[in-house]
């Protein structure tokens, strides 16, 4: 198959116009509309439709899409890696992340780990777990972040609890205390990540023992997005150790307190490798540093 085809594919599928997927293949429009009509004639069926002059993907087009991305961007690094051999490059480090850790403590990481060996390219993917553990199988990512880990025999992977804070507003009476306790929340609604959470289970369990209502108004994708909504003085929310430490440095919101949480609560974080096949030495060398980083956060804790 025309890896030429799947790109025009690809760029159709995000721009939703022939000529602006010719223009960023560099190709000609002509070219581009020939390229994905001979896709479209060796899969037999249609990838898109025309609506007010937007090409709209298919259900089909949906279902292909994620395959061909994925494989465009292994194409892609092979590439670079061709590139970075000729040109004498020591290698590449592939990292794929859930948000939390991207926020400040993966790129402080990553720096220090570049400066100690300026002759690596690091690329950094932001991902759900779910392809995160398909691109550690299929060898597209070295190391791998998620927030809970399924037992797999292709991969690798340690495991962490990382506790979790209580960010409130300011203004609330809970923010003037030590510890925070479920009970010091009264009349604050809770903002959660979705409700397979870990920390989002854990927090309603907790709720459910002390026979208190949990009361959730908002549920958010990401820390961040919960942190804004508490500076706004809509609830509380929980935030993990690793964006706790890099709280004053990362997130600029001056109506946001954080104070410890009782009883504890965790946030699973699971570093994944694959089994099937050792990092290279330069990838063992980041991923030992992760690991006893990692190690040391949660020591710093207890």
């Amino acid at each position: 198959m025309n890896i030429n085809k799947l790109r025009i594919f690809h760029e159709v599928f995000v721009t939703g116009s022939i000529t602006r997927a010719a223009e960023r293949s560099y190709v000609s429009q002509p070219a581009a509309s020939k390229m994905l009509a001979n896709f479209e004639d060796e899969i037999g069926y249609k990838l898109f439709v025309r609506n007010n002059g937007k090409l709209i993907p298919t259900d089909e087009a949906l279902y292909l899409h994620e395959e061909v991305y994925g494989l465009l961007q292994g194409v892609n690094h092979l590439e670079d890696s061709i590139k970075s051999a000729k040109n004498s490059k020591t290698g590449r480090l592939r990292i794929a992340t859930i948000f939390g850790p991207s926020y400040q403590f993966l790129p402080e990481l990553i720096a220090e780990y570049m400066r100690a060996n300026p002759g690596v390219d690091v690329s950094l993917h932001l991902s759900g777990c779910s392809a995160i553990r398909q691109g550690i199988a299929s060898g597209q990512y070295q190391i791998g972040l998620v927030d809970k880990a399924q037992s797999s025999s292709k991969h690798d992977s340690v495991a962490f609890d990382l506790a979790c804070y209580c960010a409130v507003p300011k203004d609330h009476p809970a923010a003037q205390l030590d510890i925070i306790h479920p009970h010091d929340l009264q009349g604050l609604n809770w903002i959660t990540l979705d409700s397979e959470n870990a920390t989002t289970k854990a927090l309603k369990r907790l709720y459910a023992e002390n026979g208190l209502p949990f009361n959730r108004t908002l549920e958010v994708h990401t820390t961040i997005h919960g942190l804004s909504f508490v500076n706004l003085g809509m609830g509380a929310t929980l935030v993990d150790i690793l964006n706790f430490r890099y709280f004053d440095k990362v997130f600029q919101l001056p109506n946001v307190v954080l104070k410890p949480f009782a009883p504890n609560i965790v946030e699973p974080l699971e570093v994944l490798t694959s089994n099937l096949s050792p990092l290279s030495g330069l990838a063992k060398e980041f991923y030992d540093t992760l690991i006893n980083k990692l190690e040391k956060q949660t020591r710093l804790d207890k």
